[in-house]
């Protein structure tokens, strides 16, 4: 980020230096406001769907978000051929990688997967971060680096610390037989707040003595970071309940990431061609109806292939009927669509996942001339 700030850091007048992603309006709903709106969707769920919410928030938001991955990834003529062994090799290891693992080692291979979506939700709102100051020209070179520590911080602190998390943590390790004990436990959690007490005075510090350089500062990049930390804490530590916890999440980290890939295809396809006619019109300014068709059809499609049931998309009003009816010579049951194909649903959940983790890993770098082009 240092080539990118650099030019322009230092204010000109005012040292506040509000700028936006999209607008104010937009991102006051889509960035500020939503974490508190998910909060609420997933005490609703709670309350009147349990744990049938987080079917229907993978196949509403995640799956569609998955959708928005794909069509950055692979929309623009000139990145395809920028990355194009890497956007070839890459999804055939991890799908290849993904159903080894889930024949050979189903729990690790989980387990993995699951840390590299923490570590895929820190560096998508830390993204946005960068981009509140690359569109405002605030910060100084060095801040990007405090604000991803402060997410790695933050984010492991709740891991550590919150009982959502440390129960089955804990549950696991004695599993495994490994030395557990109540004063152990309450020591990690002590050193954990320690960090995030002394590295928050640390990084408040960053920002004055940014200050003091004469470097500006957006205050809309520390509303948003705020307001996002605030829904993973209010749900691990307040709720506790994982079912919120994972609605929540899933409804502020896929709007954001779907509007973030419409505003910036639509700047995309605005100053060039390469973006196809199809991806053009997909994201072209009064076409949101075919964006979001485009996504719900998707969604569809995926959720067929995975065996998944019709039900979840009716939020269980309807249930999937009979695929294969039995064979009483061979002595096999009918065969409904949630047995059908188990091994290849988990597979392709988990392996459609990590490629949109690894995607996301190089195709969203500010540092890019091509990136600036889009947030620009």
């Amino acid at each position: 980020m240092a080539d990118v700030l650099s030019p322009a850091i230092r204010a000109q007048g005012h040292m506040l230096r509000t700028a936006y992603i999209h607008s104010g309006r937009q991102d006051l709903f889509w960035f500020i406001a939503l974490p508190f709106l998910a909060i609420a969707a997933g005490l609703a769920t709670q309350q009147w769907l349990d744990s049938a919410a987080t079917a229907i928030v993978a196949v509403w938001i995640t799956i569609p978000h998955h959708f928005a991955s794909w069509l950055r990834t692979y929309g623009i003529a000139e990145e395809r051929r920028e990355y194009r062994d890497r956007l070839i090799i890459g999804p055939i290891f991890l799908f290849t990688a993904c159903l080894l693992g889930l024949s050979w080692a189903p729990i690790t291979t989980a387990a993995l997967v699951m840390l590299w979506d923490h570590q895929h939700s820190i560096m998508q709102q830390h993204g946005f971060a960068r981009i509140y100051d690359f569109r405002g020209r605030t910060g100084a070179p060095s801040t990007g680096r405090f604000d991803l520590i402060l997410g790695w911080v933050l984010f492991s602190n709740m891991l550590l610390t919150s009982s959502m998390f440390v129960v089955p943590l804990v549950h696991e390790l004695h599993k495994l037989n490994l030395p557990v004990t109540a004063e152990g436990i309450r020591f990690v959690q002590t050193c954990s707040w320690s960090l995030v007490v002394g590295y928050m005075a640390v990084y408040l510090g960053h920002i004055v003595w940014s200050w003091k350089k004469g470097c500006a500062v957006n205050p809309m990049k520390y509303v948003f970071i705020a307001a996002s930390y605030f829904l993973w804490y209010f749900c691990a530590w307040h709720v506790s309940n994982v079912l919120v916890w994972l609605v929540a999440h899933r409804i502020m980290h896929g709007l954001q990431y779907i509007v973030m890939v419409y505003w910036y295809m639509q700047r995309q396809t605005s100053k060039s061609e390469s973006t196809g006619r199809l991806v053009s019109a997909l994201v072209r300014p009064g076409n949101i109806l075919m964006f979001v068709v485009a996504g719900v059809m998707y969604s569809l499609l995926f959720h067929f292939l995975t065996g998944g049931e019709m039900g979840a998309f009716l939020f269980n009003w309807a249930q999937f009927p009979t695929m294969y009816d039995a064979i009483p010579r061979l002595g096999f049951p009918p065969m409904v669509a949630n047995e059908a194909y188990p091994f290849v649903a988990v597979g392709l959940l988990n392996a459609f996942g990590l490629t949109h983790y690894y995607f996301d890993s190089f195709i969203w770098k500010v540092s890019s001339k091509r990136t600036q082009g889009g947030l620009s």
